[in-house]
């Protein structure tokens, strides 16, 4: 039996971060395992070779894992699917279906917009495939008479009607999956741009209402330790096209075999140099283990305290316990002590129930006063989950809309495909308004603190100003919608594209992007995330007027704190601004350049260096910095430009921005009145990304 499956994304003509089909290569790996007729299966990452070969060798079952980035595509290729041979059964699975949704309407709904799609795997996939196929198998391969049949684990696509199966227990013991690393079956996505992505351990003790993570599951599994550690040494000795490794635990850290995990990932890379950075999820009760993990990474990886909220009423409403912040706080205190190199990372999520503009404001600056680099999302409701339920829309949302899913359109085999997020617009304790105004100062907030573009800038007028930066933001979202200067046209921009995030249904959406002239801009890379593309739209092209206006609002903060010496403030924010556009690394066509350098009348980098300890009008001295990437800085770098190389180099700098730690585009001090080696660099007025 010929079985294709796919962990589909959207290459059309353009980058983004994809990992490895790992979750497919366990559905597969283990239906080989238990079925008795030897099965032939290919796996599929790109839409138009899965599209190619379906049309060319015709295959038995087509499977497809579904998430909101891809259901469309999916419904497409289950379309072709059926035109070319339609006695193949086309399977579906993924996170759309959980235990918590598996009814006739939601059921009804799905099959009604995936016709073409005969059955879907709840919940875990590994059981549910192997018995739907070996189903399929009893009736010899005869899908009209499969789709008469209820399975266990399945929602079968009985003409009109869903017979839903009953839900199957998850497996106890993870090591009866094969490994799709271990046994070579995923060898050939290494030749591609794809990050590989490991599971140590799977379910998650939370039930947050928002999340699908460990439905249907009772307990804790795990893969065993030797098999983990194998599965990374096989994937270091092999990785040259990507600098990243996910995690795909829900809360890496909970175990305290995870330090072992951190330990032997360092110790790859400094042998093979990957990785060089790994992206986790964090446990978010057990600071002692999350240590114990950090400490073994040395600074591979950021710490994280996604608090989503702080206000208690939210945090009843969505079922999440969060870490307290003097755990955090003493979590983050004890791994500098230790001289780690990690910064503290949080992300809170904007439109949960309860929450209030103000809650939301006082949580940013909860979050930035403890030194976090904070991360605001709005909230999407996502099929499968509790948040989505007709009950949970009733009690606390009052309207959601439809945007586009960043790097999720394309054209397939002549069809334009597009993949919409259904995100909350108003709910009953946040207006309409109070909500969409948040999307500018967020966008500001990542830039300027969360990013670290203009970290200095807002410690120094908290030090001086005492004011905290979250208002400092404010008061630059404010000054920006007044500016009258280049940034105005920006502004503006900004606003309209705000306007594409909010069409009343997904099909709204979908007429709008499919008119030529909006197309066009999906075509040269134009639109996407409205944070990364602003981000470096200001970086690129607005630098000087936009530290103008910051210019301007410092010497307001400072008339409005009575400040005596005004004057010599905006000195000082002159330097720090000066100081962070020479510190942004800049990228020629080829890549990253290799040095900038700067003259400065203080000290930064020594004040910087003190913890921002004393105002920096103690450090008035001038010298010449020379700035430089470090070589493991420059191989990542590198690494991070060709696997996202695009005309487009706003494009790929917001690609190569994702999954990164920040730091890691910032150059380095190398050293001071180094004028030779200035004269060969650029000059910050001439190097501005």
């Amino acid at each position: 039996m010929k079985i294709f499956l796919g962990d589909l994304v959207h290459t059309w003509g353009k980058i983004s971060v994809w990992t490895m089909p790992l979750n497919i290569g366990y559905v597969a790996g283990y239906a080989a395992k238990q079925l008795s007729e030897p099965l032939d299966v290919r796996l599929f990452k790109r839409p138009e070779k899965m599209i190619e070969a379906i049309r060319r060798e015709r295959p038995d079952v087509v499977a497809l894992s579904h998430y909101v980035w891809n259901s469309n595509l999916n419904a497409l290729v289950a379309k072709i699917t059926k035109e070319v041979c339609p006695h193949a059964l086309v399977v579906g699975g993924g996170a759309s279906f959980t235990n918590l949704n598996a009814d006739q309407d939601h059921a009804v709904d799905f099959f009604a917009k995936s016709p073409h799609v005969d059955a879907f795997i709840l919940n875990q996939g590994e059981r549910g495939f192997a018995t739907l196929l070996q189903r399929f198998l009893d009736e010899n391969g005869d899908v009209e008479r499969l789709r008469r049949t209820m399975v266990d684990g399945s929602l079968i696509n009985n003409n009109g009607s869903v017979l839903i199966g009953a839900p199957l227990d998850a497996l106890t013991d993870l090591d009866d999956i094969p490994s799709p690393y271990l046994t070579g079956m995923i060898d050939e996505f290494f030749d591609e741009p794809i990050a590989p992505i490991i599971e140590t351990n799977r379910s998650c003790p939370y039930r947050c209402t928002f999340c699908a993570w460990g439905i249907g599951t009772n307990k804790l599994t795990r893969f065993s330790e030797q098999r983990v550690l194998a599965e990374m040494d096989y994937i270091a000795e092999r990785c040259t096209k990507s600098s990243t490794l996910f995690i795909a635990d829900a809360n890496f850290g909970i175990l305290e075999r995870d330090a072992v995990f951190g330990d032997h990932l360092w110790q790859l890379h400094q042998k093979h140099n990957y990785p060089q950075y790994v992206a986790a999820q964090w446990n978010k009760t057990r600071p002692d283990r999350v240590i114990q993990a950090v400490r073994s990474l040395r600074g591979l990886s950021q710490v994280g305290a996604s608090m989503q909220s702080l206000h208690e009423p939210t945090l009843k409403a969505i079922e999440r316990k969060n870490l307290g912040l003097d755990q955090v706080l003493s979590m983050h205190a004890t791994l500098k002590e230790e001289g780690i190199p990690v910064r503290l990372f949080s992300e809170l999520i904007l439109g949960l129930p309860e929450e209030t503009a103000e809650t939301h404001i006082a949580a940013n600056r909860k979050m930035v006063d403890i030194g976090a680099e904070v991360f605001n999302y709005n909230l999407h409701l996502l099929p499968g989950t509790k948040m989505e339920s007709q009950a949970n829309r009733d009690a606390y949302f009052q309207r959601t809309g439809w945007r586009l899913h960043d790097n999720a359109y394309g054209v397939y085999d002549g069809t334009k495909v597009f993949e919409g997020q259904e995100v909350v617009q108003e709910t009953k304790s946040m207006s309409f308004s109070e909500l969409s105004g948040f999307r500018m100062i967020h966008f500001l907030l990542q830039m300027m603190w969360g990013s670290r573009h203009y970290y200095d800038f807002l410690v120094l007028l908290r030090q001086e100003a005492g004011t905290n930066p979250v208002d400092v933001v404010l008061e630059v979202n404010a000054a920006l919608r007044e500016d009258d200067s280049r940034l105005k046209d920006m502004v503006q921009s900004f606003l309209d594209e705000q306007e594409l995030e909010f069409f009343p249904t997904a099909q709204d959406l979908f007429d709008y992007w499919s008119e030529p002239e909006h197309f066009s801009r999906l075509e040269s890379g134009d639109y996407g995330k409205l944070n990364y593309v602003y981000t470096f739209r200001m970086l690129l092209e607005y630098p000087v007027e936009f530290g103008t206006l910051l210019q301007r609002v410092a010497g307001t903060l400072a008339d409005r704190a009575a400040l005596t010496d005004k004057a010599g403030l905006l000195r000082r924010c002159g330097d720090v601004l000066n100081f962070l556009s020479a510190r942004r690394i800049s990228f020629a066509e080829d890549g990253p350049v290799a040095s900038v350098s700067c003259h400065l009348n203080h000290d930064v980098v020594q004040w910087r260096s003190d913890g921002y300890a004393q105002p920096l009008a103690n450090y008035a001295s001038a010298r010449t910095y020379h700035f430089s990437m470090t070589p493991q800085q420059e191989k990542l770098l590198s690494v991070k430009f060709k696997q996202f190389k695009n005309s487009n180099l706003n494009m790929v700098l917001r690609k190569m921005s994702e999954y990164s730690d920040p730091e890691h585009f910032f150059y380095q001090v190398m050293g001071q009145e180094d004028i030779a080696l200035a004269a060969k660099s650029h000059e910050v007025a001439d190097s501005v990304w």
